[in-house]
């Protein structure tokens, strides 16, 4: 038997609960409703984390959290541990990685888990190489925040330096819009499997649904004046303080915005659906699309409800992790609507059963219970615009189960004295049940055991030299 190709999909920050596939007003993803007929359709389906780091090596090598201890932009992670790797030494499929995810292709070493690494095209957004960079810290910082960290550090003025630069510089931040959208890399991905002789299994983390926020005009349906001034708003270094009701009322404002990227996105998978099943590969490929993690756009936290949620920096509300989970297996699907929990850091899993013959579709839920959690803001949370004596409340871990009953999904999540039982009969809805967690969280957490496929990170210990030449020529700090 052929073995089939692998593709994974990841719209990254793409939440379910504004996916049209699941029941968003706005005709967000038309094409993966349409491939809803082919595929399975997960109603459940959960990141591993809020962030990307976490998530994607929950993916990729299918530890939880709590098992594989990932949680810093610049960790490291056994190569060998990821299914890329196993595809690549077991089956002798050529892997490949296409983003502009920097945290996924260079303050990590992710990408050394496939033979070819595409993106991000944009530069090292850096005057200076001894000094700090925004791309650097962990979370969403405003200008106020970075400059905080900026002064603290060894090299102040050019860390300072550093950031005037990403800002002046219209390559920089998290993606830019206008040179890195989905189609860059599709091409490039498309160009890659035209070049194949064999099996083949690749990653295409798209970051047209990342911050910040910025549709092209042909999916740009939903928005006013007042989400394109929230933008700047939020976007530029005079906008509102964080944490005041100015910065939360203009972080909403976005949702019309955020909707018309994952339009964008959606059009972008129709389009791969298109190459592959013209080139005759589709029947004969797993493809899974899905994100690695939602949005906050200053919702309340379930568990504290003076906390909201900001991007993915904290919490473990619905919002960031409820995410759109589409499975076409080799050969098709028929349609079908998967109503149990579900977890992506079962991938490799999928994948594994699609190799053998067997069910990738089914591989997708546990056995035991879907869990996600975070570790995100830690003591002492300088990067929080907040006194000391306010920051506590973010202060992870925060954690979440997610069990099944004769009713549906029932969740419960904790995050130090604050906890809850929360029935999530959908995306659009949940319903508090109580203000308990019943002990299932620290029940469920005490069983994880770090399984030691974390090499660790610049800073924290001694790694090969090639690591820390690699690390150097990107500018972190020995």
């Amino acid at each position: 038997m052929v073995p089939p190709n692998v593709l994974l999909i990841v719209l990254d920050s793409a939440r379910a609960r504004n996916c049209s596939l699941y029941g968003r007003d706005n005709e967000t993803t038309p094409f993966l409703e349409r491939f809803a007929d082919e595929a399975a359709v997960f109603e459940q389906a959960r990141a591993p984390s809020i962030h990307s780091i976490s998530s994607h090596v929950s993916l990729f090598t299918g530890y939880h959290v709590e098992e594989h201890n990932v949680t810093e932009h610049k960790s490291f992670v056994e190569p060998d541990a990821t299914v890329w790797h196993r595809l690549g030494a077991d089956h002798g499929y050529e892997t490949g990685l296409f983003t502009a995810n920097v945290i996924v292709s260079q303050t990590s070493n992710l990408a050394d888990s496939f033979d070819t690494c595409v993106g991000p095209r944009r530069a090292n957004f850096r005057l200076f190489e001894r000094g700090l960079a925004p791309l650097d810290v962990q979370g969403d910082l405003t200008g106020a925040e970075y400059l905080r960290e900026a002064l603290a550090h060894d090299a102040p003025v050019r860390s300072v330096l550093n950031g005037v630069y990403k800002k002046l510089e219209p390559r920089g931040g998290s993606q830019d819009p206008d040179e890195e959208g989905a189609d860059v890399y599709v091409d490039e991905f498309l160009d890659w499997i035209d070049a194949q002789s064999g099996p083949w299994a690749a990653c295409l983390n798209l970051m047209d649904t990342h911050t910040p926020f910025v549709p092209d005009a042909e999916y740009d349906r939903w928005s006013d004046d007042e989400a394109h001034e929230a933008l700047e708003r939020v976007e530029g270094d005079d906008g509102p303080d964080p944490f005041t009701d100015e910065f939360w009322d203009a972080l909403a404002a976005l949702e019309p915005l955020y909707d018309g990227t994952i339009r964008q996105a959606d059009a972008a998978v129709e389009r791969l659906h298109g190459a592959l099943a013209s080139r005759g590969l589709l029947e004969e490929t797993l493809v899974v699309v899905t994100s690695d993690h939602g949005e906050g756009l200053g919702e309340r936290s379930d568990l504290d409800s003076s906390v909201r949620l900001r991007h993915h920096s904290w919490g473990i509300g619905e919002e960031l992790t409820h995410v759109p989970l589409v499975v076409r297996p080799p050969g098709g699907d028929g349609g079908r609507r998967v109503d149990a929990p579900a977890s992506l850091t079962q991938f490799p899993a999928a994948v594994e059963a699609a190799v053998g013959d067997g069910d990738p579709v089914s591989a997708f839920v546990p056995d035991g219970d879907v869990v996600s959690s975070t570790y995100r803001i830690r003591p002492p949370g300088d990067e929080l615009a907040l006194p000391e004596s306010e920051r506590e409340p973010y202060f992870g871990p925060w954690r979440a189960v997610y069990r099944a009953d004769e009713d549906g999904v029932v969740k419960y999540a904790r995050r130090g004295d604050d906890a809850a039982t929360l029935r999530i009969p959908d995306a659009q809805s949940r319903v508090e049940l109580s203000d308990d967690d019943e002990g299932v969280v620290a029940e469920t957490f005490e069983s994880f055991r770090d399984v030691g496929v974390r090499v660790g990170s610049a800073g924290e210990r001694d790694v090969e030299d090639a690591v820390e030449d690699r690390l150097s020529d990107l500018g972190y700090l020995r």
